[in-house]
């Protein structure tokens, strides 16, 4: 579909098309979704036995169980006619069909089939749920349908430290899921879309390293002037850094003392994106809406997202132009989105 030379001094970034044609959508959830790993679910959610939830991994349906210490993941389809055997988040010690009652233990062998004495040649044994990959990181639950590596060579080492959840919030905006992803990419548009941040930040030493999988934007805090309180962003933080870690094709996760912020970049097709954001702390608050630390938090994190979601729109729109064409990369500031690009050329290589 298109490839990314491998020296961003002379590298080109993809065609416009990539982010604008239906069809590089489509191929991309055969080819890049269904064979990486995804976030689905959170740890806490799957922590007692029989606790089950549904979710959706490259455009498919699939639910996770807990069969006391396992971790499984099957697709929801009846191996009868297709019904789901799960809807939403419960507890329960089987899976059953919505459609004909066919049930399925949480190991996914299939157990009992209503009124089927008569079938020639039937054995249950022969009709279990069809599986698909999952394993635990850290607070985080992951999946993935035919997974390119096992999930210890896709992410980088999970925080040490016990993390609770705290809170969700969700953000839509009308561009490809590909130009969000861009755009966290690099810090080059800090200076310009968001000065509150860039005052915070050392912007000279904001640097971006990458490995096979993923990419790490580390970004120093300036030096304290003054009281910390003065600090908006990540006040609690006094000689502190943050690490953005972006993880092939669209997560993001930032870790700061503390805290993990994970952001999950759903396309809703080929102009539209949701982006999930979910908190995690070590000291979690008894309610995030009361408490002064954690409002000041999400409301300097509104911002931010409203200023990306600003810019990401207009380049949306602009993509669509006659003038738009290949553009070229800052080989100081754009590594990370010359590493984004480089793998999604390769993983969408077999539809060509």
């Amino acid at each position: 579909m298109f490839s990314i030379d491998p020296d961003i001094r002379r590298a080109s970034t993809p065609p416009p098309r990539v982010y604008t044609d239906p069809a590089v959508l489509t191929a991309e959830q055969s080819t890049v979704f269904a064979k990486s790993w995804q976030l689905v679910a959170r740890a806490d959610q799957l922590a007692e036995h029989g606790s089950q939830i549904v979710a959706e991994l490259a455009g498919h349906s699939i639910v996770l169980t807990r069969d006391r210490q396992t971790l499984r993941g099957f697709h929801n389809v009846c191996r009868h006619r297709a019904g789901p055997v799960a809807t939403g988040c419960s507890v329960r010690k089987t899976l059953q069909c919505r459609y004909h009652g066919w049930t399925y233990g949480l190991d996914g062998a299939l157990l009992r089939a209503p009124e089927m004495a008569e079938a020639q040649g039937f054995d249950l044994s022969d009709y279990s749920l069809a599986k698909i990959s999952v394993a635990q990181w850290g607070p985080l639950i992951f999946a993935a349908l035919n997974p390119a590596c096992e999930l210890s060579e896709w992410l980088p080492q999970a925080p040490t430290q016990p993390l609770s959840y705290v809170m969700r919030r969700d953000y839509e905006l009308d561009c490809n899921w590909k130009v969000y992803v861009d755009n966290y990419l690099e810090g080059y548009h800090i200076p310009i879309v968001h000065p509150e941040l860039h005052k915070e930040l050392d912007y000279d030493a904001y640097r971006t390293v990458v490995d096979r999988y993923w990419s790490r934007q580390y970004a120093p805090l300036r030096p304290l002037k003054g009281d910390v309180s003065t600090r908006t962003y990540q006040p609690e933080l006094q000689d502190g850094d943050s690490d953005y870690y972006w993880v092939f094709p669209n997560l993001m996760l930032n870790i700061y003392q503390g805290q993990l912020q994970t952001n999950v970049v759903v396309p809703l097709g080929p102009g539209r994106t949701r982006v999930e954001f979910e908190w995690f702390a070590s000291e979690p608050p008894d309610d995030p809406a009361t408490d002064a630390r954690w409002k000041q938090l999400v409301e300097f994190s509104d911002l931010v997202q409203q200023q990306d979601t600003d810019i990401c729109e207009h380049v949306q729109r602009n993509l669509a132009s006659p003038a738009c064409a290949p553009g070229r990369y800052s080989p100081r500031r754009e590594n990370g989105v010359h590493h984004f690009h480089r793998l999604l050329g390769e993983f969408l290589q077999p539809m060509e």
